[in-house]
């Protein structure tokens, strides 16, 4: 459904502008007098520039909208629901919060659509890019059971956990990878413009110089002659890496040689599988049936061999066979979990043991964050020092030795 731009003035008199889904010019028009909004300019969205040359009003709608902002709309539409308020008008309040223009979109759209008759799950289908389709699902679900409210802020509660992992292995990698950038740079420069502006001194004079200080020359001169051609050749590499990581083979591959890690290989692991379990939960508890939660749960986890085991487990669901030993079969999921996993099958209590299990993961997943962080943080530092001190090195051994022969 096209989407249209618009410049209009609300009933109450105040200058409005925004986007509608409609199926037409005249449709969209028809829309908005239903919202008590007269349009005094109306054109389809083309996601640019205005066609008068001006800066689009819907400039901003790209911006993917985050975790945190996702779980703190959808938070506050249960509590809205919750206090006893239309759905319509529900959805309504929340495009006059502080919100991205993506979300605002996605709400104005969806306001319209449930003015329409729509579902509220067919209204934000619309909008995968704003509600994965895990939302969507479980909304289905919700408003089916008639507890919208409760599985929203179930909703609410999977992409705070996400948002709040996310957030632990970013602040895990954002030290050594600002210590990597800088130091990288600094010895790049030193072996770029300082390191031949010294050793230009060592070459004239003839002498006989220290191992470490030819190394050093040798780096210099590799450096100032093929330095451009490194970057090159390094980008191009990780451009193919990148390709190949994309390929289901190659991702694969790659994911098995990641997981065979010590340390980050145990934490790739705990991670894709609180993703599941968190998943996995929400749903359950929110009304989706195991075989859908367990298909939905594999575009989450975010790795083609925890896919591949999912798809294998729903397999054998749908045959009649019970999760947790399917799950064991594979050297993916952690023992304890797939225990826990079978507690609650037998007790018919599933969603509540993967709540539990995506606790102890979420833990667990915080522990090894740490524990990489402070290995990775005095490692780093340790290098590039290491490194600084092998170009001091390098360059004073033969002023030390020239003062001697001097004296």
């Amino acid at each position: 459904m096209p989407a249209f731009a618009y410049r209009g003035i609300s009933d109450s008199g105040r200058n409005v502008n925004g986007l509608v889904d409609a199926e037409n010019l005249r449709a969209a028009r028809a829309r908005l007098r239903e919202q008590g909004i007269f349009a005094s300019d109306l054109r389809v969205h083309s996601g640019g520039a205005a066609a008068n040359g001006t800066v689009s009003y819907t400039a901003g709608l790209r911006r993917k909208v985050g975790a945190a902002e996702l779980s703190r709309t959808l938070r506050q539409l249960a509590t809205l629901l919750a206090a006893g308020v239309p759905l319509v008008e529900a959805v309504s309040a929340l495009r006059d919060q502080r919100i991205s223009p993506r979300m605002t979109h996605a709400l104005e759209s969806i306001a319209g659509a449930l003015i329409e008759g729509d579902s509220l799950q067919a209204a934000m289908s619309r909008h995968p890019d704003v509600f994965p389709s895990i939302y969507t699902g479980m909304v289905g679900a919700g408003e089916a059971s008639g507890s919208l409210d409760e599985v929203l802020v179930r909703m609410a509660d999977h992409a705070e956990a996400g948002a709040r992992l996310q957030q632990r292995v970013r602040d895990a990698m954002t030290y050594p990878a600002f210590m990597t950038v800088v130091g990288g740079g600094i010895v790049v420069f030193l072996l770029s413009y300082v390191v031949p502006q010294v050793t230009r001194v060592f070459t004239e004079s003839h002498h006989a110089l220290p191992l470490a200080t030819r190394v050093l020359m040798w780096l210099a001169d590799a450096v100032a002659s093929y330095g451009i051609l490194g970057v090159a050749l390094t980008i191009a590499a990780l451009l193919a890496l990148r390709y190949y990581a994309n390929t289901p083979a190659g991702g694969r591959r790659l994911e098995r040689l990641r997981f065979s890690l010590p340390v980050v290989g145990q934490l790739a692991k705990n991670v894709a599988a609180t993703r599941f379990a968190q998943t996995v939960a929400t749903m359950l508890s929110g009304g989706m049936p195991l075989v859908d939660a367990l298909e939905t749960s594999r575009s989450v986890v975010g790795s083609r061999l925890f896919a591949d085991a999912l798809a294998e487990a729903k397999e054998a669901v749908v045959q009649g066979e019970p999760l947790a030993p399917t799950l064991r079969a594979g050297d993916l999921f952690n023992p304890m979990i797939v225990d826990m996993i079978a507690v609650g099958e037998r007790s018919g209590e599933l969603d509540a043991m993967l709540e539990s299990a995506a606790h102890m993961l979420d833990e667990e997943v915080r522990a090894n964050v740490e524990r990489l962080a402070s290995l990775l943080a005095p490692v780093t530092t340790v290098l590039m020092g290491a490194v600084v001190m092998f170009i001091v090195v390098a360059v004073l051994l033969p002023v030390f030795e020239m003062n001697q022969l001097v004296r």
